[in-house]
C-alpha cells in the first residue's frame, strides 16, 4: 500500500512539478524574502535618529525622496548583470540559443508575435509611477502607524484586479473575486489590531511621527493606485515587447534616478525645515555616515529592492500583474513575524486570524486551493472564452488584410 502511494506521489510530482512550476515557486519565495528585508530596512531608517551636519542634536531620519532615490539606485544596479550576461553571450556566440532558453524559462507559453525592444523611453511611464508611489508610501509611513500602513498596501490587489479587467481585458471568475475579497478582509482584520489593541512596544520613534493618521492613510491608498497603474503598464509592455526582467528593472531605475536627482536638486534650494531645505539630501547622507544602523539599513534597502523588483517583474512577465500583487500581500505575514522577533510589536490572535484569511484568499485566487466540481466548470468556461477570444482576433486580422488589399 505504501509503495502504491509513493508511486502516485511520483506521478503527481512528474505531472505538476515541472521545471517551470519550480521556477515560479522560487520567484515567489525570493520575492517574499527580499520584500520583507526591504520593508524592515526602511522601517529601521524611519525609527532611527542621527546627527547630520553641524553641531545640532540627533534628528529623525525623515527623507522620503532620498529613500526613493536609493530605491532607484538599487534598480539601476540590475543593468550591470544584464549587460555582463549580454557581453558573455556575445563572446560565446550563443546569443540566439541563450535568448530562446531564457524566454522559455520566464514563460512557458510565449506569444510568437512580440516586437523587439528598441526604445528605453517605454520604461519612463512605469518609472514615473514608481517614483510617485514610493515617495507617497514613504511620506505615509511618517504620518500613520506601521501596521495600518501595511494593511492598506493590501488594497493594491483590488486596484490591480480592476485595472486588469478594464485595460488588459482579463476575465475573472467567482474564485478570483472571492479571493480578492478575502485578501482585503484579511488585511482589514490585521489592521484592526492597531485600533483595538495598543502595543506597549519600544517603537517610540515610530509613534512620534504618527502625527496625522488620516493623511498618512490617504497617501498610502493613493500610492497603491500608482503602483497598480505601474503593474498594468509593465504587463502591457511585456505582452508587446521582448524585454528581459533585468533589463526592464534596470531601465526603470535609470529613469527613476534621473528624475529623483532633479527633484532632490530643486528641493535642496527651496527653504524648509530639513536643515534649511524642504529635503536636504546632503544632511541625509551625513546621517548615514554618522549612524551605522542607518547606513546598514540604507545599503540593505538598495540591494533588497534590486532583487525584489527583479523577482516581481519576472512574476509579472511569467504570470500576471495581479498575481504579483497578491503574492506581495503575503509579505505582511513575514514582516509581522520579524517585527515580533525584534520586539517592535506584541503578539495578538486577531493578527493570526487576519493572516489566515489573507493567505487563504491568495491561495484561492492563484488556484492553489480549488473546489473540485466548480474548478471543472471554471476550466471549461475559461477554455470556451479563450477560443472565442482567439476567433475574434483571427476575424479582426482577416478584416485588416482584406482592407489592405482593397
Amino acid at each position: 500500500m505504501s509503495g502504491l502511494k509513493m508511486h502516485k506521489i511520483k506521478i503527481w510530482a512528474k505531472e505538476n512539478l515541472s521545471a517551470g512550476t519550480l521556477y515560479t515557486l522560487f520567484l515567489t519565495v525570493a520575492m517574499l524574502a527580499t520584500g520583507t528585508i526591504n520593508t524592515i530596512s526602511t522601517k529601521l531608517q524611519d525609527v532611527s535618529n542621527a546627527k547630520g551636519l553641524g553641531d545640532g542634536p540627533p534628528t529623525a531620519f525623515q527623507h522620503a525622496f532620498f529613500q526613493s532615490y536609493c530605491m532607484f539606485v538599487g534598480e539601476l544596479i540590475c543593468l550591470i548583470p544584464y549587460n555582463l550576461q549580454k557581453l558573455f553571450n556575445k563572446f560565446s556566440n550563443k546569443t540566439k540559443e541563450t535568448s530562446t532558453t531564457t524566454t522559455a524559462i520566464y514563460k512557458e507559453e510565449e506569444t510568437p508575435e512580440k516586437k523587439p525592444y528598441t526604445n528605453p523611453l517605454i520604461f519612463w511611464i512605469p518609472a514615473l509611477c514608481d517614483l510617485g508611489g514610493t515617495t507617497l508610501l514613504n511620506f505615509g509611513l511618517f504620518y500613520t502607524d506601521a501596521s495600518v500602513y501595511q494593511m492598506l498596501r493590501g488594497i493594491l490587489v483590488v486596484f490591480t484586479g480592476i485595472l486588469a479587467v478594464i485595460f488588459l481585458k482579463q476575465r475573472y471568475y467567482y474564485h478570483h473575486w472571492i479571493g480578492l475579497f478575502l485578501i482585503v478582509g484579511g488585511c482589514v482584520i490585521v489592521g484592526l489590531k492597531s485600533i483595538l489593541f495598543k502595543d506597549n512596544d519600544n517603537n517610540a520613534a515610530a509613534d512620534s511621527v504618527s502625527r496625522n493618521p488620516l493623511l498618512g492613510d490617504l497617501l498610502v491608498i493613493a500610492a497603491q493606485v500608482l503602483a497598480a497603474i505601474q503593474n498594468i503598464v509593465e504587463e502591457k509592455f511585456f505582452s508587446k515587447y521582448d524585454v528581459q526582467p533585468l533589463q526592464a528593472v534596470g531601465w526603470e531605475g535609470y529613469w527613476g534616478v534621473t528624475m529623483t536627482t532633479f527633484v532632490l536638486f530643486i528641493l535642496y534650494f527651496i527653504p524648509g525645515s530639513d536643515y534649511g531645505s524642504v529635503e536636504n539630501s546632503v544632511y541625509a547622507l551625513a546621517q548615514c555616515i554618522n549612524n551605522w544602523k542607518i547606513a546598514l539599513a540604507t545599503l540593505g534597502s538598495i540591494l533588497s529592492i534590486a532583487f525584489f523588483n527583479f523577482f516581481g517583474v519576472s512574476i509579472t512577465k511569467r504570470i500576471s500583474s495581479t498575481s504579483r500583487s497578491t503574492i506581495d500581500t503575503c509579505r505582511t505575514l513575514f514582516i509581522w513575524i520579524v517585527s515580533l522577533i525584534i520586539g517592535w510589536e506584541e503578539f495578538q490572535w486577531l493578527q493570526v486570524i487576519g493572516f489566515v484569511v489573507l493567505v487563504f484568499g491568495t491561495f484561492l485566487f492563484n488556484e492553489v486551493i480549488t473546489v473540485p466540481y466548480y474548478h471543472q466548470w471554471y476550466l471549461k468556461r475559461k477554455q470556451m472564452w479563450l477560443e472565442a477570444k482567439e476567433e475574434k482576433e483571427r476575424k479582426l486580422k482577416s478584416d485588416d488584410v482584406k482592407d489592405s488589399i482593397n
